[in-house]
């Protein structure tokens, strides 16, 4: 298998955890809207649906953002010139850079979602907030499982490349 193809099929995984998490976002509306029809005078169940509702804003918006970036990168790589092996040393680089920091702001605010939430679920007896710290934990959770599984294609698709002889 030719470097270029290599690199497609990476763009094209990408593109997909992307329409996972554009789906992930759209569940996470569908959900707050339900819960906006069926039980809005529970502050509880309120504060959880301003939470699903932001978060599945974002996780929609930057599905499809991702998604488009990686459509483009496809088409792009159709288009290298470069030899298997300077493409090879090229990526290799590139994942390891990917690897070493490309997780870290995703983290981080993931992170502090989860942290935020037992905080203010630990020290506030007010159902509203109570309902925003346990959309703060599942959407903190479900972040981390998105970025865990991404990393762990990453390293996979990086031990592939590095183990190819041209």
């Amino acid at each position: 298998m030719e470097m270029v193809e290599h690199i497609y099929q990476y763009y094209q995984s990408e593109r997909n955890t992307a329409i996972l998490a554009g789906i992930i976002g759209l569940v996470l509306l569908i959900g707050s809207f339900a819960f906006f029809q069926f039980n809005v005078s529970d502050k509880l169940i309120k504060g959880l649906t301003y939470v699903f509702l932001i978060a599945g804003l974002f996780f929609l918006i930057a599905g499809v953002l991702v998604t488009i970036h990686n459509n483009s990168k496809m088409e792009e790589t159709k288009n290298f010139t470069n030899t298997n092996s300077e493409l090879q040393q090229s990526e290799i680089k590139r994942m390891k850079s990917v690897l070493s920091t490309g997780y870290r702001s995703a983290l981080i605010l993931f992170s502090t979602l989860v942290i935020t939430g037992l905080i203010l679920i630990l020290l506030n007896p007010n159902n509203l907030l109570k309902g925003i710290a346990l959309g703060l934990l599942i959407i903190g959770t479900i972040g981390h499982t998105t970025e865990v599984f991404s990393m762990q294609k990453n390293k996979v698709y990086q031990q592939k490349i590095n183990s190819i002889n041209f």
